[in-house]
This record gives structure tokens, sequence and C-alpha cells, in this order.
């Protein structure tokens, strides 16, 4: 659990510096809010942020896939567990009868010497 939650950690600081880099070296990414030009660290950064955002709504999103997956797995299991003994409880019911009608019976108890 621990090794999966570090390997994600660290593909999103992968992935931010990689998107950061591209954004201001390759792109000439710059942003410009009420006509003042931001410097390039906080353009990594604002560009950091918005990757770290869509890294956390793909992980979300595919917690949630996988949490649907399992919980529609797990109910038709259970619907055709109880679909199975709502069709064969009577046979269920006759093999226990005959079961405690057929067992060995235990030996009358042993009278105590005190």
């Amino acid at each position: 659990m621990f090794k999966n939650l570090l390997l994600a950690v660290l593909i999103a600081i992968v992935l931010t510096y990689s998107v950061g880099l591209i954004a201001s070296q390759w792109l000439d990414l710059r942003v410009q809010i009420d006509q003042h030009w931001i410097e390039p660290f906080m353009t990594i950064l604002i560009v950091t942020f918005v990757v770290a955002l869509l890294v956390i709504v793909g992980f979300v999103v595919a917690i949630s896939v996988i949490g649907a997956i399992v919980f529609a797995v797990c109910a038709g299991v259970i619907g055709i567990f109880v679909a199975g003994l709502g069709a064969f409880w009577p046979i269920l019911l006759f093999a226990l009868i005959v079961y405690y009608l057929v067992k060995d019976k235990t030996s009358a108890p042993q009278p105590r010497h005190y």
C-alpha cells in the first residue's frame, strides 16, 4: 500500500515538473493577469497546480470506476447466491433433516465415580 502511494506521488511530481518545463521552455507559455506578465516561476507553479488538479481528478475517476466495477461484481455474486439459496432451500432443508436423523448418536453418559 505504501509502495503504491509513494509511486503515485513520484509520478505526480515527475508529471508536474515535466509539464511545467514544457510550458515554460518549449511552448514559451506566459501567463498574463490584469495587464501584468507573471514571472516564469509563477507560470510553472500555475501549470503545476493545474496538472496536479488533473491528476487528482483522474485518480478519483479511476477509483470510482474500479469501485463501481467491484460493487457490481459483488452485487452479482450475492444475487446469484441468494437466487440459488432461494431455489434450493427445500433440498437443503431435506438434507439437513436426513443428516440429523442418520448421524451417529453419542453413547449414554457414563456414571460419575466419586
